[in-house]
């Protein structure tokens, strides 16, 4: 009787079966895909003016890489 136990166990649990299930995927947030702004260059510049033109046009791509690095993170966590 007490063999049949043990038995009984083992023939219910070779009956499973695996059943994979979509993960759902997370949206990437639509001001990490917006267009990067464009500093507005005046017709007429300085040289002062050139000098702050490129700091704007610094802080933007600054701007647009910390977002593209936003993107690569979200896509690391997918892949996992």
């Amino acid at each position: 009787m007490l063999l049949l136990f043990p038995l009984m166990l083992l023939v219910s649990c070779g009956n499973t079966r695996t059943e994979y299930v979509p993960a759902p995927v997370v949206p990437i947030p639509p001001q990490l895909t917006a267009d990067c702004p464009q500093p507005v260059i005046p017709d007429e510049l300085t040289y002062g003016d050139v000098i702050l033109l490129l700091a704007d046009a610094m802080k933007s791509i600054a701007d647009c890489n910390h977002d593209k690095r936003s993107i690569r993170e979200i896509d690391a966590e997918r892949m996992k």
